[in-house]
Order: structure tokens, then sequence, then C-alpha cells
């Protein structure tokens, strides 16, 4: 395919490359869409054209739906900056699936900022007036659309996991991904064991605040830091547990075996907003793993917990606080009430 453009003597271009995951799953039967691909596609296009190249940017695994992406950000500043002023992708789909911002790229943002915007294989160029960038818009529809409907099959497919139990999210504390099926958990005996110890501390009649300082006294790791010493990350430092860390611990259900998901949704495909569901909406399968936590002793905890929580703490001011210290962990003195 040969294209020719003149008049190009002035032109500093920036190619831009998007490949979204849906764009990977593709890629299984169709390459057209990789990033060497569309690069092999733009630096063709900029040689047969004899164009002055200056930069690339790519967003590779990122939605087109919503522009706020890391490559597309850098290339909007170097427009800013005078670094570009023409601007080269594949169609029009890489530039986005959102057909109302890519309007206004296309519209309004390029123009003002004297910026030419090709898009090859839909025979878009900006620098003239043609009947092609006339249906541009018309186009840009259309691939919102084709984002639309791949959103709702891939939320299809996630949801028939769901309802079958399969874990899509990361592994909670406790747990690991099983290597031979990564919907499924396995116990991580090392992290189990503190659940474990977490739990019979508080069926024995300790507060979650007596367990945190117990775990940090005893030096074992908060849950994050587990999880950077898992992935190999060397740290000597030790994070403190806090109570709500405990209080969550105590919480999830998951600990009995069970798989609870669908806790929120999106607003909308194009946003990356999310709402919280009703408890009535959530997808909870039982027995989908070994459980680390008997739904009794779950269910005993529970009820402590709930009986627990109209009380609060009220702070005082007494004559000697912030004077006073303890004799064995040397930290300030102060007097509290739960009522």
């Amino acid at each position: 395919m040969s294209y020719t453009i003149m008049n190009n003597i002035d032109y500093k271009v920036g190619i831009y490359i998007r490949l979204s995951r849906e764009d990977e799953e593709k890629e299984k039967y169709q390459e057209s869409e990789s990033i060497g691909n569309q690069r092999t596609l733009l630096m063709q296009y900029i040689k047969q054209n004899k164009l002055n190249f200056i930069s690339e940017y790519v967003d590779d695994g990122v939605s087109g739906t919503s522009f706020d992406r890391p490559a597309f950000n850098k290339m909007i500043a170097d427009i800013e900056l005078g670094k570009i002023n023409m601007i080269i992708t594949k169609d029009l789909s890489r530039l986005g699936r959102n057909y109302v911002q890519s309007g206004l790229y296309i519209e309004n943002y390029f123009p003002e900022h004297e910026v030419r915007f090709v898009a090859i294989l839909d025979n878009i160029d900006t620098a003239y007036d043609t009947s092609n960038n006339d249906i541009a818009p018309f186009k840009s529809i259309l691939n919102e659309m084709y984002a639309k409907d791949t959103s709702k099959k891939i939320n299809s497919v996630l949801q028939a996991k769901r309802n079958n139990g399969e874990y899509l999210g990361t592994a909670p504390y406790g747990y690991k991904k099983d290597l031979e099926n990564k919907y499924h958990l396995v116990i991580d005996e090392e992290a189990a064991n503190v659940v474990k110890l977490i739990y019979e501390k508080y069926l024995a009649g300790f507060g979650t605040m007596q367990i945190a300082d117990y775990l940090s006294k005893k030096k074992i790791s908060i849950p994050s830091d587990y999880n950077k010493r898992k992935r190999g990350t060397k740290s000597l430092t030790y994070g403190l547990w806090q109570q709500s860390t405990v209080r969550f611990i105590l919480s999830n259900e998951i600990y009995t075996g069970t798989v609870i998901q669908g806790k929120r949704k999106k607003v909308s495909f194009k946003s990356k907003k999310f709402i919280n569901l009703p408890e009535e909406d959530w997808v909870k399968v039982e027995n989908m793993h070994e459980a680390i936590i008997s739904k009794e002793d779950f269910e005993r905890a529970k009820k402590v917990i709930e009986a627990t929580k109209g009380s609060r703490v009220v702070q005082n001011d007494y004559l000697f606080k912030g004077l006073l210290r303890c004799y064995d962990c040397k930290r300030l003195y102060w007097n509290k009430k739960s009522r």
C-alpha cells in the first residue's frame, strides 16, 4: 500500500499506538492489532512520505474508552511544548473508542493547536477537506459501539465465572492461587496460621487492638509486607498491625471456603468509577476451596463484632495526660473507657 502527501517539510511527527486487553485476546486469531504491526505500518507511512519522525507513544493494554492514558497524556504534553505537530495512528479506533472525546480532539483540540491528524486505514487526514474526514464522527460512534459490545461480552463471561464460584481477584491473605487453576485458591500455610491465631485470640476474649499489638510485638509481617516477601522483595522493616486489618480478617467469609464476589460494578463501560451493590445482589458460592476457619467459629466471631459495633472509645483530659509512661512498653499513658 502506498501513501503520498505533499507539503510535509515542516511536520514533526509523533506516532500513537494503542493495544487494549480486548485486542490482545483478538491477537490469538488476528495479528493486525499488535504493537509491532502497528509500528511497522506507521513507520512505513512515514518513510514513504519522507516525514520527520520525532517520537513514539505506546499505551499497551489500555482501553480506548478512557483518554486518561500514560502515553496519550505524554503525547498531549509534547504537543503543548511544540515538540510535535502531526499525529499518525493505524486507524481512528487507536486514538480512542469514546466518540465524544475523539470528536473533541479531532475537531477542536488538534485544529486549535495546529496539529495534523492522520488515521491511515480510515483514510482520515485533517490536512485536507475530504468526505472521509466528514464521516469520522460516525466511525467514532461505531468504534464506541464496538467497545460497548465487547464490554458486555467480557462482563458476561466474568459473571458466569462468578456464578460458578471461580475466584477472580488477588488471593487474600492466608491463601494463594492454585498453580494448576488460577481461579482456585489453596491455603498458604504460613499466613493461614496467623489467620487461625487471630480467630483463636478473638474468640478467647481478646480485643482487636490487643491482637494487633500482640502480632506487632511478635514481629509477624503485616499482609502487605508478607506479600512483598513472597514476591522476593527484601525488607528489614516490620509494619505495625492495625485494628482495622484484624477486624477485616475476622469479617471475611472467604476463610470458611466461601467465595463472595460482585460487590460493586462500574457506573459505565466508559467510566473508572465503581458503585457498591446491595448485599442481595452479591454472588455467594460456598465450599469452593479449603477452609481455614470453621463456619461455626466465623459465625461466633461475627456475633461478637456485631455486638460491639455500637461501642466507641471516649477520651478525656486528665491531669497527668502526656506525662506518665508505662514502665514495660514506655508508651504514654492515657485513660479511656467504653460505653
